[in-house]
């Protein structure tokens, strides 16, 4: 299956600079609620962005499971843990 923009994405998407700042917004906040689409433009360093290129670096990030959204927001909840995932090897699979 080749990956395909998210539906959200009109034109050629945003620029991987965008994408890797909104990542890296999302990771140093993992330990926070969900954040708001309103908190993250907040945060980030370019002041003029549109809420469509933030909701599409978003939904792309979702579907590479690096963050999870809900109606709450976005959260990073991707981890690096070699416990866990030498326990997730061991475990049963659901496929």
């Amino acid at each position: 299956m080749m990956m395909k923009l998210p539906a959200s994405v009109r034109g050629e998407g945003p620029r991987l600079a965008t994408l890797v700042e909104i990542g890296k917004i999302l990771e140093e906040a993992r330990t926070e609620p969900p954040l708001s689409l309103a908190e993250i433009e907040r945060r980030m360093a370019a002041k003029r962005v549109r809420h469509a290129t933030l909701r599409a670096c978003v939904d792309f990030l979702a579907r590479l499971g690096l963050v999870t959204t809900g109606s709450q927001g976005a959260q990073w909840t991707h981890t690096d843990d070699e416990k866990f995932w030498r326990a997730s090897k061991k475990g049963r699979s659901l496929l």
